[in-house]
C-alpha cells in the first residue's frame, strides 16, 4: 500500500463539489480522466478497483480509500473481477498542497493578521491509499453528505453539506495516518512554534516546556517534517515576514521584531539567504 501523504494547507478549507455511490459489474472499467481539476476520493465498499495514476498502480480493496490528484491522469489498468461498489467524492481547493512520502507543513497564503484573535494556519494530512479502520461510520458519513445535497430545507443547505464534509476530512485524517508518539509530539511542537514564533524560542525552552530532551524533540521533528524545530521556526518567521512585507507598509526593523528577530541586520541577512532577495527588494518586486 502506498505510503504517500497528501498535505493540504488550511485556510481556505477544501470544498465538496460532487459525489455518488456506484456499482460496477464484472468486466466494467473506471472512467479515463486527465487533469480533472478536483481531488477524486474513492472509498470501496465491496469488491476491488484496479486504478493507475500516471505510472503508479493501485488495487483499492474493500474498506480502503484512494485519493487521486487533480492534475494527474488516472484510469483502469484491469476491469473489475466481481461486483464492486464504491463511493466517489470530488473536492476542490485553491490552497497549496503537496504529495510526498512524509507530511509537509504549510503556512496559509491568506493574509491572516496576528494582532488580535485570529484563525490559525493548519495543514491537513491525508494518506493517499489507506485502510479505513471504522468503515461503517465512514460509509454513513459519506451517505449523509450526499443526502444533504438533495434535501432543500432551511436545516439542510450548503452549510450543512460543508460542515459534514469537513467532519469527513477530519475523520479520514485521524483514521488514515498512523500517528505514533513521535508524530504526535512533532505536531504539538509545531503548534507551539506557530503560537510563540515572535518569542525567543530555544532548544532549552522546548525541553522545559515538553519535559523532553532536545535531541528527542529534534528526532521527532526531523522524522515527521524533515527539519529541526529551529529550522521550522525560521520558516514560520520568514513566511510571516513575507506577509507583512507584501500587505503592510511597516518598516523592516518593525517587521523583524514582530516576527521574532532582535536584530534587523540578522533578519535581513537571513531573509536574503532564504529568498535570494533582501526584504526591501522582495517588497519592491512582489508588492502589488
Amino acid at each position: 500500500m502506498s505510503g504517500e501523504i497528501i498535505s493540504i494547507s488550511i485556510p481556505p478549507f477544501p470544498d465538496f463539489i460532487e459525489g455518488n455511490y456506484r456499482v460496477f459489474q464484472k468486466g466494467q472499467n473506471h472512467p479515463n480522466r486527465k487533469a480533472l481539476g478536483y481531488f477524486d476520493l474513492i472509498v470501496v465498499k465491496k469488491g476491488c478497483l484496479y486504478l493507475i495514476e500516471e505510472n503508479q498502480q493501485f488495487e483499492v480493496k474493500q474498506n480502503e480509500m484512494l485519493i487521486l490528484l487533480p492534475d494527474k491522469h488516472h484510469y483502469t489498468w484491469r476491469p473489475v473481477e466481481e461486483e464492486t461498489g464504491f463511493y466517489w467524492l470530488h473536492f476542490y481547493t485553491t490552497a497549496q498542497w503537496k504529495q510526498s512520502t512524509r507530511p509537509s507543513r504549510f503556512i496559509s497564503d491568506l493574509p491572516i493578521p496576528d494582532l488580535h484573535f485570529h484563525q490559525r494556519s493548519y495543514t491537513l494530512h491525508l494518506q493517499k491509499h489507506a485502510t479505513i479502520k471504522e468503515p461503517e461510520i465512514l460509509f454513513e458519513l459519506i451517505q449523509t453528505i450526499l443526502d444533504s445535497t438533495v434535501i432543500e430545507t432551511e436545516e439542510h443547505d450548503i452549510w450543512q453539506t460543508e460542515e459534514l464534509f469537513l467532519r469527513f476530512l477530519k475523520f479520514i485524517e485521524n483514521q488514515g495516518i498512523h500517528r505514533d508518539r513521535l508524530t504526535v509530539l512533532a505536531e504539538q511542537v509545531q503548534l507551539f512554534l506557530e503560537n510563540n514564533s515572535e518569542k525567543a524560542v530555544t532548544n532549552q525552552l522546548l525541553e522545559e516546556h515538553f519535559h523532553l530532551h532536545s535531541n528527542y524533540i529534534s528526532t521527532a521533528m526531523k522524522k515527521t517534517f524533515g527539519k529541526t524545530p529551529l529550522e521550522i521556526l525560521a520558516d514560520i518567521r520568514m513566511e510571516r515576514a513575507k506577509q507583512y512585507l507584501l500587505r503592510t507598509d511597516l518598516e523592516i526593523q518593525q517587521i523583524s521584531k514582530m516576527v521574532g528577530f532582535n536584530s534587523e541586520i540578522y533578519f535581513s541577512n537571513r531573509f536574503k539567504k532564504l529568498e535570494g532577495l533582501s526584504p526591501q527588494r522582495y517588497r519592491k518586486k512582489y508588492k502589488s
